[in-house]
């Protein structure tokens, strides 16, 4: 897991992926040696901040975003959002400013509802804040900040070492507003003649979805995937012995809804696992869920 724990620690909020992919980039080419299929590496203009590996005869595509929430300074120190950060007050925070670390913490004006970060100084507008890094692990649960969705990308790394026909992408801006998916969406539907998608994301755990009972297989959120490529996954899981809860929540969205919206004949499907305390330093998930989720996707990339 020192791997998660690394990338958990890079400071990559949406419009600042790029410390991440360069990281990743490394990681790949160091690694890939060992791998069953050494994949083509897409790194160019086209696909700005996001990263595509392409092995063999690509069938299925997964899409993990890189991108975490933050907030990004204003004037005198008051922060807005990046994101939807679910934060308290006293929650400490780093960013750089001039290349040099810095480290901070969130104060909330109760009076005017406003969240500013407590710095001696005033920082220079737009400078980029995220949670400190805070990774701990036992034998049954990880905690940590942006496991959202840094745990995704480990996920896919996982599967990358074993996979011998599909293509990975690592997004950008899914945390806010969206973009990235809707470009690169285009270049592999025409270059790759791609036709079917999975989300490698983290999702809620709610009244329904619980931490420690498996992966998650999204039946909608605020959008709502083709029923057909649904019921392929499920009856795949399903022939394999794979538990998974079923989610359906009216609210919410994914790298999924904005590959929905483009015009490309990409189908979609979310399969993630659950986690408490989302959006805030303190995000928790499950190790065995984990573990469920790479199994699950090698399975999925195989068979579909």
């Amino acid at each position: 897991m020192e791997l998660l724990k690394q990338l958990c620690s890079i400071h990559a909020p949406s419009s600042e992926e790029t410390p991440l992919k360069e990281f990743l980039l490394l990681w790949v080419k160091n690694n890939m040696k060992e791998w069953s299929v050494k994949p083509v590496i897409i790194n160019n203009k086209e696909v700005q901040d996001s990263l595509i590996l392409v092995f063999g005869k690509p069938r299925t595509v997964i899409f993990a975003h890189m991108d975490s929430t933050g907030f990004t300074v204003r004037y005198n120190n008051e922060l807005v959002y990046i994101g939807g950060p679910d934060y308290k007050n006293g929650d400490k925070l780093v960013g750089f400013v001039d290349g040099k670390p810095i480290e901070t913490k969130i104060a909330v004006n109760e009076e005017n509802e406003k969240i500013f970060c407590d710095y001696q100084t005033t920082l220079p507008a737009g400078t980029s804040l995220t949670y400190k890094p805070d990774f701990n692990i036992s034998e049954k649960e990880i905690i940590s900040p942006y496991l959202d969705n840094r745990l995704g990308v480990w996920v896919a790394l996982q599967v990358a070492k074993t996979l011998k026909n599909g293509i990975i992408i690592f997004s950008c801006n899914e945390e806010h507003g969206g973009g990235s998916v809707e470009k690169v969406s285009g270049i592999i539907f025409r270059e790759y003649r791609i036709f079917q998608a999975l989300i490698a994301d983290i999702t809620w755990a709610t009244d329904g979805i619980f931490c420690g009972k498996g992966i998650v297989v999204s039946l909608r959120d605020k959008f709502i995937p083709r029923k057909s490529y649904i019921n392929n996954i499920c009856n795949i899981l399903k022939n394999n012995e794979i538990v998974y809860q079923s989610e359906v929540e009216s609210s919410g969205s994914s790298d999924g809804g904005y590959l929905q919206r483009t015009p490309f004949p990409i189908d979609w499907c979310f399969v993630g696992i659950p986690e408490e305390n989302n959006h805030s330093n303190h995000e928790k998930v499950s190790v065995h869920d984990v573990y469920e989720m790479v199994k699950t996707y090698e399975i999925l990339m195989r068979e579909l």
